[in-house]
């Protein structure tokens, strides 16, 4: 009996530590693209290996499921508290999920649809365990934004070097200044210049996320100078990956902060501007030369009218993931390296998953909104709108694993800062990890 007590201890602390390390480990291993490839049937039908039409599994899923088997055991042995969610924050993600579900027959590869459900229905769990604090938010805040701070430095060395480092093992590109179709920008004197990405497949994704984790960076207490120069380095990232979306949403944010917390966030506000006068003073060429150029605006328009042409013919959606072979289908003069997803989320949900699958996203977004600006939430609420302004200018967050786990832990952050009556930057912190 004595040795049943003392295990019955043991389990109580240590399984319930070891399924938050594990969960924390999964968190930072986020844009490290370690991944093994799980299915693949029809990734080679349009004569090269389609990335969209494959389903990898990633070593984060790995540490969550171990961190989420770990947290079923341990509930036999302590009774884990759950902090209380109004059920209107709830209902939209099930109706999502109710609706993206029944979807799944319908697609041209249920198979392939059934494995990204699965993925949605891993990180829904994922932001539920932080929203209701099973895994601590402000920990896992600080881990997404240690992972972030070497993904950002690492795309200011790619600049710096003009192409990859050699963390190939990570999941960095194999690319130079020289290598085709990669992100980068040509100067007028000839000059190539690299656009930083760090492990992550593209600048666009690391620009949008280091706009996500700098505004989440914002219901943190700032109260030492090592702070500061993770915010600097995010931002430097965020600059050098020379994405104008990312940019833009991230002075959305900025504006919307200032309209509301004005007095709290002048000071913050004028420093980040400084930072981003100074990099566009010594290194502004190539996002001048981006913005001056309207081909990216009009080449997505012309985009969302060709997935609107498909979604017509589509009712039920052609399923998560095959956009692409349909638009070869359906537009077989195109060259390959334009069979790629539409550069809008929510009309890329509505041609891949249906018109109800791509209201009940864009319900979740203008809820949320509604609740945070209700609840003077304005942390969440520029976060919200960062994040909606990046979703109508590229697809990464429906199409990257690391960009949806992202959205997935945005929203994990604005349904638990709704879920208290202040503000958690207002609250004593504590570190479970």
């Amino acid at each position: 009996m004595l040795f049943l007590k003392k295990l019955s201890k043991f389990s109580k602390i240590n399984i319930l530590y070891v399924s938050q390390l594990f969960f924390g480990l999964g968190i930072f291993l986020l844009p490290f693209r370690i991944r093994s490839l799980l299915y693949f049937k029809d990734s080679y039908s349009l004569g090269f290996f389609n990335e969209y039409l494959a389903f990898f599994v990633h070593v984060s899923e790995i540490f969550f499921l171990l961190a989420f088997f770990l947290l079923g055991i341990s509930f036999f042995f302590k009774k884990i508290e759950f902090k209380k969610i109004s059920p209107k924050l709830l209902l939209p993600f099930f109706v999502l999920l109710t609706v993206s579900v029944v979807e799944i027959p319908f697609s041209v590869n249920p198979l392939l649809s059934l494995f990204h459900f699965f993925r949605m229905l891993e990180f829904a769990f994922i932001a539920f365990f932080i929203a209701s604090g099973v895994f601590d938010s402000r920990a896992v805040l600080r881990i997404l934004i240690a992972s972030i701070f070497f993904q950002a430095a690492l795309a200011v060395a790619q600049f710096v070097a003009k192409g990859e480092l050699g963390f190939h093992f990570f999941g960095e590109s194999f690319f130079t200044v020289e290598t085709f179709n990669v992100a980068k920008t040509i100067l007028p004197s000839g000059e190539v210049i690299i656009r930083g990405m760090g492990m992550l497949p593209h600048a666009n994704i690391l620009g949008g996320i280091s706009v996500i984790v700098l505004l989440l960076f914002a219901s943190l207490p700032r109260k030492n100078s090592l702070a500061y120069f993770v915010a600097v380095v995010i931002l430097a990232g965020m600059f050098f990956s020379f994405s104008r979306a990312a940019l833009l949403a991230f002075s959305i944010g900025l504006v919307v902060l200032l309209i509301f917390q004005f007095r709290r966030r002048i000071i913050s506000a004028f420093a980040a501007i400084t930072i981003l006068v100074i990099l566009f003073a010594s290194f502004g060429s190539p996002f001048l030369i981006r913005t001056q150029s309207d081909s990216g605006v009009s080449s997505r328009s012309i985009q969302i009218l060709q997935s609107f042409e498909i979604a017509k013919e589509n009712f039920f959606g052609v399923g998560k993931g095959n956009y692409t072979l349909t638009l070869a289908e359906q537009f077989p003069e195109f060259k390959f390296y334009q069979f790629q997803p539409v550069h809008n989320f929510f009309a890329l949900k509505i041609v891949e998953e249906s018109i109800v699958v791509g209201l009940a996203w864009l319900s979740i977004f203008v809820l949320l909104a509604w609740y945070c600006f209700s609840e003077k939430k304005f942390e969440a609420l520029a976060l919200l709108s960062a994040a909606f302004f990046l979703a109508n200018f590229d697809h990464y967050f429906s199409t990257n694993f690391t960009a949806e786990a992202i959205l997935w832990l945005l929203f994990a952050f604005v349904v638990g800062e709704l879920s208290v009556e202040e503000p958690e930057f207002k609250q004593k912190m504590i570190n479970k990890f």
